[in-house]
Formats: structure tokens, sequence, C-alpha cells
């Protein structure tokens, strides 16, 4: 087996996604989370951060990994977790794919410092830009497992795990959004029980979304 570090901050962002991976797969790793800094220390040594950005993943004496999109197809593909033909694949990096628009659309209004600005923003966001998103997601989800399983397949996938980080982020800045969608909600619910994704969340630090 071999020996895996993951470096980012003691936050979920772009991380999250990538411990969840971890702890579905059962898989040791070192959880290096870094200050603001530390961070900055780094930032621009290219042997240790080659995009001079987190998260990046470290695997046995390799070079560093970047791009949290693909460590964390990496590790799904390592823990059987990407699908197990392409057709499923292919479903998997839709979901995967809409749920990084939505995330990117999250970006637009979170940093906002004006309130009033920010306020519209957010209420554009869950009214109007992601409803297309949010409705493909639902009709995946019903396609695979008429809305009460996975979004493709029988067993957990990376496109579980990606919905289940995006999703936490709604509950904890926008909740009322997901009232809208009885099933994705159902779904958060039910990855929540998932005996490993339970413990994970039982003992992971505090942190910022």
């Amino acid at each position: 087996m071999p020996s895996y570090k993951l470096m980012y901050f003691n936050a979920r962002g772009r991380g999250e996604g990538i411990r969840l991976l971890f702890a579905q797969a059962g898989v040791e790793y070192e959880d290096c989370r870094l200050t603001g800094e530390e961070f900055r220390d780094i930032k621009t040594d290219p042997e240790r951060l080659p995009l001079g950005k987190l998260p990046v993943l470290i695997v046995d004496n390799n070079p560093p990994i970047p791009q949290s999109s693909a460590i964390e197809r990496y590790l799904a593909r390592e823990f059987g977790m990407y699908g197990k033909n392409t057709l499923e694949t292919i479903r998997i990096d839709v979901v995967c794919e809409t749920v990084l628009d939505l995330f990117n659309g999250t970006i637009k209004f979170a940093f906002e410092k004006d309130e009033a600005t920010k306020a519209k923003k957010k209420q554009d966001f869950m009214e109007t830009d992601s409803v297309n998103a949010m409705k493909a997601l639902s009709k995946g989800l019903q396609y695979n497992s008429q809305g009460k399983g996975y979004f493709v397949g029988t067993t957990v996938t990376l496109a579980d795990i990606r919905a289940f980080v995006f999703f936490e982020i709604v509950e904890g800045m926008m909740p009322e959004m997901l009232d809208k969608y009885s099933d994705l909600k159902d779904f958060q619910a039910r990855m929540k029980k998932e005996p490993k994704i339970a413990a994970w969340l039982a003992k992971r630090p505090e942190s910022s979304f």
C-alpha cells in the first residue's frame, strides 16, 4: 500500500472530498493542515507546490500532485470508486462537473464583503443560477436509484462524495435551498449515515467551509 500525504488548509473547501475518499476507502493517510503562514513560506517552491496552490497529494516519494479534481479522480480509480465501466465513469464525471459548476457559483458571493450585494447574489444563485444544475442532479439520482440510493451504481462513488461535500456547503450557507429538492436532501441524510463517512464526520477537526 502506498503512503499518502495530503497538504491543505484547516478547511473543507477543495480538500474535503479527498479526505472523504480516504475515509470511505478506509485508507490511512497524513492529513497535513497548513496555516496561512506555512503556506506562504512554501508557495513559491515548485518542488513542494508545483502550481503554487493547495491541495497537493504526495504518494510515496513521488513529486507532489496538484489539482483537487485530478487528485480525486486518481484516488477514486485506486479505491474502486470511479465506476465499473466507461459508461458509469462518464456519468460520475457529469455529476462531478455539475457539482463543480455549482461550487464555483457559490464563490461569486461567499467572499463578497458588502452584505446587501452578497444577499442579492445569494438569492440569484438559489432562485435562478443553480436551478438547472440542481434539477439535473435530482433527475440523475432518480434515474439511477429512484432517488433512494446513489448517483451511479449501487455503492458510493466519487459522484456521491462530490455531491455530499457541496451539499454540506449548502446546509451551512443556505439550507433553504436544499429544502426545495427533497430527494437530494434525503440523499444527504443517507450519506451522513454511511458508516465510514459517519465515523469521519464524528472525528474530523473543526474547520471552516
